[in-house]
């Protein structure tokens, strides 16, 4: 037995006592993002497979993969227990159900909604990344939503045009209220409330609202995702490497992204981000004629390339607006739809289709 291979036997052992020790579902992810993920311990070594002799790529490859294998498989065997359990915890302190049997004395079971499930599943990546989950108040002040995030008077989302404002009077008060229109504002808030010192790395999902004249991809009420992450020496590489893990982990894909300059007033500079296409891979894809159409296929529109949030650099006003030295410290900031990755991982085209209430839709993620 070569050295390599005895690693390989080693890390193995390593491995599966650790994924026996997991408990709940967030150490399973960690352990799932160490071992088995885009940048894990086992893909590291088949990564390297193609820098190693001939000899050595039969062994080494034959011995990488047999043990990947083997730990998708005790994976899945792990969440399903972990998922029954779970399931069977929950069904203890749930109070009887108050709807009358069906015909034939079965009930029909319920499901969670696609939404709360891709919420639930960014929650375990980012966590599994050590991100730290906050939370904030859909109702929020003008000053978080706007001021505080460096957005002008004379931006037009703070128009009545954009954003749903409240009177302040109908809640007792003098300040300027509005429903949040981004989940940016929990940037601040978060620094403020949990008081985050540099560094820290945090994820914060949750419902937002803008006046939006609903079709096939708007709606006046979405779900967002805002991520933050501040230190000494935050770079965008670090971003980058943190986004395509992301992305790759929620698709089960090596998922690729790229960056396009943009404006947002709350970073500097700032950026576009596109992934690369989790359908096509950006192979050559012909049209319905038969001609080639180059790469990418109909959801990238044949670029290979699927925009998916926008992102930049903490600007130096907004970290002074948290209380952070922008002369020491520096960091990312990035939001993007629930929705919309929702939408692309099950091929939904109607973003009116979450809120319809149509049970046939909804039985499909059950």
């Amino acid at each position: 037995m070569t050295n390599t291979e005895q690693q390989i036997k080693e890390l193995g052992n390593q491995a599966k006592g650790e994924l026996a020790a997991a408990q709940d579902a967030h150490s399973l992810e960690a352990w799932r993002v160490l071992y088995i993920g885009r940048s894990g311990q086992v893909t590291a070594i088949l990564r390297g497979v193609k820098n190693l002799s001939e000899e050595e790529k039969r062994i080494v490859g034959k011995e990488a993969n047999a043990l990947r294998r083997e730990l998708e498989e005790l994976y899945q065997e792990k969440q399903e227990r972990l998922h029954n359990k779970i399931s069977g915890d929950r069904s203890k302190i749930l109070p009887p159900p108050l709807t009358p049997p069906r015909a034939g004395g079965e009930n029909a079971a319920g499901s969670l909604h696609p939404l709360p499930l891709s919420m639930n599943r960014i929650i375990e990546i980012f966590s599994a990344m050590g991100f730290i989950i906050a939370d904030g108040p859909e109702v929020e002040e003008g000053k978080y939503n706007f001021d505080a995030l460096n957005i002008p008077l004379d931006h037009p989302a703070r128009g009545e045009g954009d954003t749903f404002m409240i009177d302040p009077k109908s809640i007792g008060g003098e300040k300027d209220i509005v429903l949040r229109t981004q989940t940016s504002p929990m940037q601040i808030r978060s620094v403020q409330t949990m008081h985050l010192n540099p560094p820290f790395k945090l994820i914060a999902p949750g419902r937002v609202f803008r006046r939006e004249k609903a079709d096939a991809t708007h709606e006046s009420t979405f779900y967002q995702f805002e991520g933050l992450g501040i230190s000494e020496d935050m770079s965008i590489a670090d971003f980058k490497d943190i986004v395509a893990e992301f992305f790759s982990e929620f698709f089960q894909k090596d998922v690729d992204v790229r960056l396009r300059p943009s404006y947002f007033p709350f970073v500097e500079p700032g950026f576009e981000v596109d992934m690369s296409c989790v359908f096509c891979r950006a192979e050559n894809a012909l049209s319905e004629h038969g001609e080639s159409k180059g790469v990418g296929c109909r959801i990238c529109k044949y670029t290979g390339w699927i925009e998916v949030m926008g992102a930049g650099m903490v600007h130096p006003n907004v970290l002074k607006n948290m209380n952070i030295d922008p002369k020491k410290y520096q960091g990312f900031a990035f939001g993007g739809a629930i929705d919309r990755l929702t939408m692309i991982q099950y091929g939904i085209t109607d973003i009116r289709m979450f809120w319809s209430g149509d049970i046939r839709f909804l039985k499909q993620f059950s």
